[in-house]
């Protein structure tokens, strides 16, 4: 199955005057825990009960020895580590102490192995929707909304979507504007509704 990515533009990077594109992968929604548990029943000998109690352990450990400071390391995956962050401005060094440090983060390094195996079997295609919204000027969107319902029946939030490259909630945000002035009026079940020209804009199209 390919990973869905999206190319992002920064205008004037870096005060440059060019241009900077940038990939950005559309995560899917991660593995629950139970799901985790049954794919390696299913692909071993172990048992639910085994499971869970080994995954319980491993994160015993782990919270054991980061918080002593240690890496912790997981065989064929990689190194897990603590990152902090120092909250001491206009201090002077020397008065800098251990309550002036909080925990930022915890940071993970990767098995070369690891990174070198999902790296053989992932692909890549382009996203057919954006989470990037084009913007438009209301006249504009109104627009290419008319003309797209002069040959389409209706319209949905999801084609108005992939149509004109639009967020979710801008293609909601815009379809409520729209239905709001009475140019189109919304039909259908309430989880699934389709919007269409209202009357008097049918005939003026």
């Amino acid at each position: 199955m390919s990973i869905n990515y999206e190319i992002h533009t920064i205008s004037n990077s870096q005060g440059s005057g060019t241009a900077r594109h940038f990939a950005r992968i559309v995560e899917g929604s991660p593995m629950s825990a139970q799901q985790l548990e049954h794919l390696i029943q299913d692909n071993s000998t172990l048992k639910k009960g085994d499971i869970e109690a080994t995954l319980s352990e491993l994160r015993e450990q782990m919270v054991r020895e980061l918080s002593q400071g240690h890496r912790f390391y997981i065989p064929n995956v990689g190194y897990f580590s603590l990152s902090v962050k120092l909250d001491a401005d206009g201090k002077a060094v020397e008065k800098v102490s251990g309550k002036d440090l909080h925990l930022h983060n915890i940071n993970f390094r990767p098995e070369a192995s690891l990174l070198q195996e999902v790296g053989s079997k992932v692909r890549f295609r382009r996203a057919r929707l954006t989470s990037k919204s084009v913007v438009y000027e209301e006249k504009q969107l109104l627009s290419l909304l008319m003309d797209y319902l002069s040959a389409n029946h209706f319209i949905t939030c999801r084609t108005m979507q992939r149509q004109f490259r639009l967020r979710e909630t801008a293609a909601r945000k815009w379809l409520k504007r729209f239905v709001e002035q009475g140019v189109i009026r919304r039909e259908g079940a309430r989880n699934a509704p389709v919007y269409i020209f209202s009357a008097s804009n049918r005939m003026m199209y």
